[in-house]
């Protein structure tokens, strides 16, 4: 039986929820999720979450921080933070109206104080998608009580649809996107195709099917949903791959994105993977 048709009526995420932190205000991520949010014809959330044990570590007399220009300590205040972070999320916000007015796209920007997980998880519906920005490319910032942006992601993914971005991935590669035939794996199709579409990138198919005549069929639906659209689509037989073989997989054919079932994709080893990975990941809820 073939699956939802991926060119005509597409399945698309209600919201895009932007997920930073006073740790990764990624310029990028900003600019990624407004065209993403264009191409899925979404709502974009972005949602500055000011990193609560930050603001107490600030608070605390005995804490002082280091000049970068002097190498000097000085005294770490709260009141400094509150005007480093008022700064930031201004800019942020700046970028973000920007990007969506030349984009014609609704935005909003909110800024709390808290947990970035606890309130991205407090925010997103079931029908949204949550980007989190910031994952490669250079060393990422330690503030106090930040998570690792694959962390982050992995936490999310439990409940929610998460696309994990990163900077440093091959700039055109293909979207792989592993496939099963369950209803989840068309959805991660269908958004893995908007994506390729959106950055002219070739779609490759990881079909996870057993059998190869299962594979076959596969491979048939797959063609005929993908028909009326403008890729380059070419398929891989991995059998019941482990998600250490898909990563593999993604990095040995430089790989922009790498779509995963959610679930197959929450094992122990999820978080070394993740941040393992050279490509940018969506997993699918």
């Amino acid at each position: 039986m073939s699956g939802p048709s991926v060119t005509g009526q597409r399945l698309r995420f209600r919201r895009i929820l932007l997920a930073l932190d006073t740790a990764s205000p990624d310029p990028t991520a900003v600019e990624r999720a407004t065209a993403l949010a264009a191409r899925l014809r979404g709502e974009l959330l972005a949602l500055y979450v000011e990193d609560i044990d930050l603001v107490r570590l600030a608070g605390h007399t005995s804490v002082s921080a280091m000049s970068t220009v002097t190498a000097a300590p000085y005294e770490f205040a709260t009141g400094s933070l509150h005007e480093t972070l008022r700064l930031q999320a201004a800019r942020v916000r700046r970028d973000l109206e920007r990007m969506a007015e030349r984009r014609r796209i609704k935005c909003a920007f909110q800024v709390r104080q808290g947990r970035l997980v606890a309130e991205v998880l407090r925010t997103a519906g079931d029908d949204d998608l949550v980007v989190i920005g910031g994952a490669g490319g250079r060393s990422e910032p330690l503030w106090a009580g930040s998570a690792l942006p694959a962390a982050v992601a992995q936490a999310l993914a439990q409940v929610r649809s998460v696309l994990l971005l990163r900077r440093d991935a091959p700039a055109g590669g293909p979207v792989l996107i592993a496939f099963d035939g369950s209803e989840r794996a068309w959805h991660g199709l269908s958004i893995g195709a908007q994506i390729a579409e959106l950055e002219n990138a070739a779609v490759e198919v990881a079909l996870l099917a057993g059998r190869l005549d299962e594979a076959e069929r596969n491979v048939t639906d797959i063609r005929a949903a993908l028909a009326e659209g403008p890729l380059d689509v070419s398929f891989l037989h991995v059998p019941k791959a482990a998600l250490s073989v898909l990563v593999n997989v993604a990095l040995r054919r430089r790989c922009g994105l790498l779509v995963l079932d959610a679930d197959r994709a929450l094992a122990t080893e999820t978080l070394r993977l993740l941040q393992r990975t050279a490509c940018s990941v969506l997993l699918v809820r």
